[in-house]
């Protein structure tokens, strides 16, 4: 058949049930008038893909509505205002839905000033949580979520139910999944007394197979305790693989600790633009001594500076603000040969280890094996922090 468009229905005042049943409509844009007290509508089986917000609008005293199989998951949510659909319909008590293909309700469909409480039937959908019902009391009566998708009701969706207060809810058909992840929902569904089909409900267990709920129930005290105790073992399973990850990286961070510092003082020296390494050098050396042998590296230096040789000196020579860290790595890179002076004090030195190890860094990077000049200036005992001349 045509669309309803806007229909009109001749001497039909007194006219109380209308039963469309199965009468192929291609769309449902339109209005009927003619019949204004009208209170039982069946329009299962039409095609309302193209719906009309004021198509029940000339029913003001519409109190069951029957709309199974008529393609209202796509028209439903095609309206511009959902809350125009039954804005008139304010005597409905009862609303059946069944098997729309509807995904979700959009909202404000539901949102009236009912003067009774409705009871909606919504099976065979693909509902995967409760619509948007209004959030007051006493405006549900009942609604039945038959053979949906729900796995479980949301912690909103227990709240909104909470407040609703409904006689009964129906959700036999659905896969509901009796796990640790819906312990909630489960513990919710065995105390609000609003799910009047649980005896009917078979659940998923978490190994996969299908429990009766009403059995689990009986059980639940128990899987509690089951699901705590996992918690805390992969919580403790958590900590302790942190831990160990932890205590590794600590392991070969501190095994190769200057490794690490010296390539990341080489990326921030680069980063900040400094000249690159090269065979011309700013110094012929950079004299790595204890602030204590100052005295006696002054002497060594001016010496060897009559002679010609440019020496680099941290005391003299390192720039005012720089990190200490950053113009040891820049003074080993900017000279051609590193003289350690060896003495008690420098062996002593935390500074004098800290160099000994960026210049053993540098110079298996830079191939530079032979760049190492050590002098002995006291009496000293076999160490093996030397590096390598």
């Amino acid at each position: 058949m045509k669309g309803i468009a806007h229909t009109t229905i001749i001497n039909g005042s007194n006219l109380k049930t209308l039963k469309l049943a199965n009468i192929t409509f291609r769309d449902c844009d339109g209005t009927i008038f003619g019949i204004e007290n009208l209170e039982y509508l069946d329009i299962s089986g039409f095609i309302c893909k193209v719906l009309s917000e004021h198509l029940l609008s000339q029913f003001p005293k519409l109190i069951t509505l029957i709309a199974r199989d008529a393609s209202l998951g796509l028209g439903l949510n095609t309206l511009t205002d959902a809350s125009e659909f039954l804005k008139m319909n304010l005597d409905l008590q009862h609303i059946d839905l069944m098997q729309n293909h509807i995904n979700s309700l959009p909202d404000g469909l539901f949102h009236h000033p009912f003067r009774q409480k409705l009871s909606i039937i919504l099976d065979r959908n693909n509902l995967q949580s409760l619509p948007n019902f209004p959030s007051r009391p006493n405006t549900i009566k009942s609604v039945s979520l038959k053979y949906n998708r729900l796995s479980c009701l949301s912690e909103n969706d227990m709240a909104m139910l909470n407040i609703i207060k409904p006689s009964s809810v129906f959700l036999g058909g659905n896969p509901i999944e009796c796990s640790c992840n819906t312990l909630s929902f489960l513990k919710w569904m065995n105390h609000s007394g609003f799910i009047s089909d649980i005896s009917d409900i078979e659940c998923i267990s978490q190994n996969g197979t299908l429990v009766t709920l009403s059995h689990f129930l009986h059980t639940l005290k128990s899987y509690e305790i089951s699901c705590q105790t996992k918690l805390w073992i992969t919580v403790a399973s958590c900590i302790t693989s942190f831990t160990i990850v932890a205590l590794i990286f600590g392991t070969v961070y501190y095994r190769y600790r200057f490794a690490f510092e010296y390539f990341f003082l080489r990326v921030k020296i680069k980063l900040r633009h400094y000249q690159p390494l090269s065979d011309d050098f700013n110094y012929d050396a950079f004299i790595s001594y204890s602030h204590k042998d100052i005295p006696w590296v002054k002497t060594l230096h001016d010496k060897l500076d009559s002679k010609g040789f440019s020496l680099c000196l941290y005391h003299k020579d390192f720039q005012g603000g720089m990190p200490i860290a950053e113009c040891i790595v820049e003074a080993i890179n900017s000279s051609r040969k590193v003289v350690f002076v060896i003495t008690d004090d420098f062996l002593e030195s935390s500074w004098g280890t800290y160099e000994i190890e960026m210049t053993k860094m540098h110079a298996f990077r830079e191939g530079r094996e032979s760049m190492v000049v050590v002098i002995l200036k006291d009496d000293i005992k076999k160490r093996t922090n030397f590096p390598k001349p």
